[in-house]
């Protein structure tokens, strides 16, 4: 009885001695890198982009969409893509002329040394110092005071500036409108404005709008009505973004 018991505890285990057990393989299905969105109802290029902080001209690209960008409810967009290598300039090349090489100079053993000249130190670039300059020739959109400054690191994207409700709201640049609705959180009634392939404005928690999509506006123009929707008092949120992303448009608009 204990040799047969024995037995059966011997093949048992020499059973176990076999080949490994291989894991099931991980189908699911390779996911991109890459966020997306799914168009709703009011979306456009430019507010999806805008709300996510990215260069309308990148997310077509990614999306092999072409102006004027017709989106459909329910499309995917994809919010990143590879990004093409920027050419890089060497300083050579931006120094001398393509068709002027360096030579090397030997002196010969006849010729007097050069007299070294005395190093002077370079002049300070004032315009590296000085405020952001473009060509649009900004103005302030109202005439209220300053409420709340730009803070990127607060998620502060633009300033506020306060004023009495139905107050005029004037275009700080001149441009086309690509966007008049409520369909972004927390902007209430929004008016985005294209000035060029870099710069665009935006003006927020309006009363009324007093142009619309595909308009040209001229800088100066009343576009809307100063009120409070999406927000708890009456203000205009003002924001400029360059290449997609928010600066600070105290940099761009004159001193009040």
């Amino acid at each position: 009885m204990k040799l047969s018991t024995g037995l059966a505890v011997l093949l048992l285990l020499s059973g176990c001695s076999g080949a490994p057990v291989v894991p099931v393989s991980d189908l699911t299905a390779t996911r991109s890198v890459y966020a997306a969105r799914v168009v709703r109802e009011g979306d456009t290029l430019y507010t999806i982009a805008w709300e996510a902080g990215l260069d309308y001209r990148d997310v077509a690209r990614w999306n092999d969409l072409e102006a004027p960008y017709a989106l459909s409810v329910g499309q995917r967009i994809a919010l990143g893509g590879p990004s093409a290598p920027k050419p890089t300039v060497t300083q050579a090349s931006e120094t001398a002329p393509a068709t002027v090489q360096a030579q090397e100079v030997v002196p010969s053993a006849s010729s007097t040394p050069p007299t070294p000249t005395p190093t002077q130190a370079p002049e300070p670039d004032p315009v590296a110092s000085a405020p952001v300059q473009t060509g649009h020739g900004w103005i302030w959109p109202a005439s209220g005071v300053l409420m709340a400054r730009f803070d990127e690191a607060a998620n502060s994207n633009g300033i506020d500036i306060s004023g009495s409700d139905g107050e005029p709201i004037r275009a700080a640049a001149a441009g086309k409108v690509v966007y008049a609705g409520t369909g972004l959180r927390g902007y209430g009634l929004l008016l985005i404005i294209k000035h060029d392939e870099t710069f665009l404005s935006a003006y927020a928690h309006n009363r009324a709008v007093t142009v619309k999509e595909g308009d040209a506006v001229s800088k100066g123009q009343i576009i809307a009505e100063m009120g409070q929707t999406g927000t708890d008092s009456v203000r205009l949120h003002f924001e400029i973004r360059r290449d997609g992303k928010p600066v600070d448009p105290l940099l761009y608009l004159p001193p009040k």
